[in-house]
């Protein structure tokens, strides 16, 4: 028996037809991806305002012609220093950050460059375009925080580490300062001159500083507006000193003269601020006027690991030490990997009557930079102070040492002859074949010779020796002796350390 709705006896004939309810079903399911979508989305943007600290690793260039190796470096470099303008981020400093370039393990790369997060990319130049492809990670899981493309004219390189630095910012939520819109846009031939100069300026390369120097020249007469080539040329020039390859009244001099037209050209250029100040501190002495450019520099990039390694030195100099480790620890967090900083740490701590504290940083400053002989020097000094003499011994007989530092290292450990055969060979050497005039100074105070001890003094004053100032930190030096005393009076610095 069938009911009156049976469709077998339905007399006319039925059209099927679907349930009202499902043709929402495939707008239920693009609804829900559309919502796990926006919820990803969501957490990644909630997960990325989190960011306080990250390391931009090398951009790798993917053109079909990359040989210009320059192009990739100057523009992460850039990005890199754009990011030290931001308050409250903390940067992975160039040079750590370079060590790192082959990549590798995301959580190892956050734990030795202290950061949350990695940003990674690559670019390629074709048809006139420059293309950028970024990713941003959390370094503790590899969560994707950020993925994005950019096109830019390829014939605009400088304009494009400040782009990449907004975005980032911005995805971040903190605002990356805008470069003045009056500042200059230097020549594509000096640009490029500019890059290979900066690649080639490592503090811990000195062998390159001339070709740093002689890059950077190239680009301030392709274009003599731009403020940043004078400015590292400046620093360039200052580094050629200090590492010995120029006498400091020969050099000194066009190195302020870099500085000054840079500050001329861009007074918001830290980095212009910050050659001035090196200047003022190593060889014009002017200290009040060496630490307002040094903040100067600082207020533009406070999170510039340089800067904060220079205000450091005025520190020293100065003789506040605990204020100068305070400063060269924070750049040190920033640029975990600089054997240059780890040095300066292990030079406070032995400054300070420390030695046996300063021993970890000065071997871990050896083995971040294994050829570097100053380096070197500096550990096996800091093994004497620590007590540690047969260790010493083993670096002062390896022979790789200069003979200067080897003659003092023979004298601390009790032989002084080969200390006075090189202060008796300076006395018949012309000027031409004379070290620097502070090598003397230490030869001499390391077998206690006073009498030679200030003479060889007063002729590193004349030449404005740049480690005039920091001379003290030394344990060698005659502290309590009043000649001592008058001639730190005479630089204008306090006689004791504060």
């Amino acid at each position: 028996m069938t009911g009156p709705h049976s469709l077998e006896n339905s007399e006319a004939p039925v059209t099927p037809h679907r349930s009202p309810r499902l043709w929402l079903i495939p707008l239920a399911v693009a609804f829900s991806v559309l919502l796990v979508w926006v919820g990803l989305g969501w957490r990644a943007r909630a997960a990325s305002a989190q960011v306080r600290s990250l390391a931009v690793l090398p951009l790798v260039d993917l053109s079909a012609q990359n040989g210009a190796g320059w192009l990739s470096d100057g523009i992460t470099a850039g990005t890199i220093e754009a990011l030290a303008r931001i308050p409250g981020l903390h940067v992975a400093a160039r040079s750590s950050a370079f060590a790192l370039q082959g990549g590798g393990d995301l959580a190892a790369i956050g734990r030795q460059l202290g950061v949350t997060a990695v940003l990674r990319g690559s670019f390629q130049t074709a048809g006139g375009r420059l293309q950028l492809a970024v990713e941003m990670d959390r370094a503790a899981d590899g969560y994707r925080l950020w993925k994005a493309t950019f096109d830019r004219p390829a014939n605009e390189p400088f304009e494009v580490p400040q782009f990449l630095a907004a975005a980032i910012g911005k995805r971040i939520q903190l605002n990356s300062p805008a470069p003045p819109a009056t500042r200059h846009r230097p020549l594509p031939a000096a640009y490029d001159a500019y890059l290979q100069g900066r690649e080639l300026f490592d503090p811990s390369r000195p062998q390159d500083f001339d070709k740093a120097v002689e890059r950077l020249e190239e680009s301030t007469r392709a274009d003599p507006e731009f403020a940043l080539a004078w400015a590292w040329l400046s620093i360039a020039r200052e580094y050629r000193v200090a590492g010995g390859k120029a006498r400091p009244n020969q050099a000194m001099p066009e190195s302020r003269d870099a500085a000054e037209r840079a500050v001329a050209l861009d007074n918001e250029c830290g980095e212009a601020h910050l050659a001035l100040g090196i200047v003022k501190l190593q060889y014009d002495w002017d200290w009040a006027a060496a630490r307002e450019e040094f903040d100067h520099a600082i207020k533009i990039s406070p999170g510039w690991a340089f800067a904060l390694e220079w205000l450091a030195h005025w520190f020293e100099s100065q003789g506040r030490m605990e204020q100068a480790m305070a400063e060269v620890e924070s750049a040190a967090a920033l640029d975990p990997l600089s054997a240059v900083l780890q040095g300066d740490v292990a030079a406070g701590l032995v400054a300070m009557n420390q030695a046996d504290r300063a021993l970890p940083f000065a071997r871990k400053a050896v083995e971040l930079a294994p050829g570097d002989v100053g380096l070197q020097a500096a550990l096996a000094q800091t093994l004497l102070f620590a007590g540690q003499k047969e260790e010493a011994q083993k670096m002062a007989d390896a022979g790789n040492l200069p003979a200067p530092v080897r003659a003092s290292l023979a004298a601390q450990l009790g032989d002084r002859g080969p200390a006075r055969q090189l202060l008796d060979e300076a006395e018949d050497l012309p000027d031409e074949e004379l070290l620097l005039d502070v090598v003397y100074v230490q030869l001499a105070a390391a077998i206690k010779d006073w009498d030679r001890f200030f003479p060889w003094l007063e002729e590193a004053h004349g030449e404005r020796d740049l480690q005039l100032p920091y001379l003290r930190m030394s344990p060698l030096m005659p502290k309590s002796d009043p000649r001592f005393v008058e001639f730190l009076t005479r630089m204008n610095l306090p006689a004791s350390a504060r």
